[in-house]
């Protein structure tokens, strides 16, 4: 299968192309070109920046693809600057969701069809991601292209740093655990947290891609949610130190830290916010199995930061 990936060289991005590629799949990915970028053997590279009027259309000239996958579609604006331009050159179109479009959440576990309201951007900031799946139903039906929707709920695992307990991805936060700093947690730490495993999530692209014919919208993540206590407690287990945890208001956490850039309003207001999926429909429809559990991917994540130095001992 030939497949087209727009913005697949960093995380799961790039999970998704060394996957496809493992598999034999011929691979184009395109890019800026504005940072240095290994691909694998037998992975093909364009330049084109898509907020560039032409610059797109010109790079696909005279191309042809089965599938295009666009991980980058942060609003509207985007997810319509690719779809005009690949429509002419793929049979199936795949769209980097999330499902921060569904929050808060009315019910737990979440699914496909919970209402889209997302509220204002300081609880988050994903007006975006509903703007680019609206935008991409519309052109695609516009187009008469297939369209998968793929949402991940909090992305972590090897090969990045951590979702922290104050919604960012802070190294700092995680250096404080290993020193000996209690973990802050808000509204007493009964949140609810579902980590999506960056190479199960992969996983659930290469499956979509190669099911055409299953094109929808799929929420895609781990099997279950875990307490904000809970994922205390596997990140001291991960960072052998004891546990502490302390709590604090979530607007005293903003009010402390924000300024420091330890936190924003976006970050610890959608943390604390329940996340809680099910699987159902990716699981009966695509034939998607989650391989790590929430245990399985904090201890791989804690391990992939003391081996990349993000933090140390001592």
């Amino acid at each position: 299968m030939k497949v087209l990936i727009i913005g697949g060289t960093r995380y799961l991005g790039r999970e998704i192309m060394e996957r496809l590629a493992g598999r034999g799949d011929d691979v184009t990915v395109v890019n800026r070109g504005r940072t240095e970028c290994d691909l694998p053997d037998g992975v093909a590279n364009l330049t084109a920046d898509i907020t560039e009027d032409g610059s797109l259309a010109a790079a696909l000239q005279g191309l042809s693809f089965d599938a295009c996958v666009h991980m980058i579609a942060m609003d509207g604006g985007r997810a319509q600057a690719v779809i005009d331009v690949v429509h002419d050159h793929v049979d199936h179109y795949v769209q980097c969701g999330s499902t921060g479009v569904f929050m808060p959440l009315k019910y737990v576990p979440g699914d496909e069809n919970h209402p889209v309201d997302p509220p204002p951007d300081e609880w988050g900031g994903f007006n975006g991601k509903a703007a680019s799946d609206r935008v991409a139903r519309e052109l695609c039906v516009r187009y008469d292209l297939p369209l998968t929707i793929l949402r991940p709920t909090a992305i972590i695992g090897p090969g990045t740093i951590p979702l922290d307990y104050w919604g960012g991805r802070d190294a700092r936060l995680y250096q404080l655990i290993v020193d000996g700093d209690p973990i802050v947690l808000t509204e007493r730490g009964e949140g609810l947290i579902q980590f999506g495993d960056v190479r199960d999530l992969a996983e659930a692209f290469v499956l979509a891609i190669h099911q055409p014919e299953k094109a929808g919208e799929y929420n895609i993540s781990s099997r279950y949610a875990i307490t904000h206590n809970y994922y205390a407690e596997l990140l001291a287990k991960a960072m052998q130190v004891p546990l502490r945890v302390e709590y604090m208001p979530t607007e005293e956490i903003i009010e402390r830290h924000e300024a420091a850039g330890l936190t924003s309003k976006r970050g610890v207001r959608i943390f604390v916010e329940h996340m809680c999926f099910t699987m159902e429909k990716v699981c009966s429809e695509l034939g998607y199995n989650p391989q790590y559990t929430a245990e399985d991917t904090v201890a791989a994540s804690v391990q992939w930061m003391f081996d990349n130095g993000r933090i140390s001992r001592g």
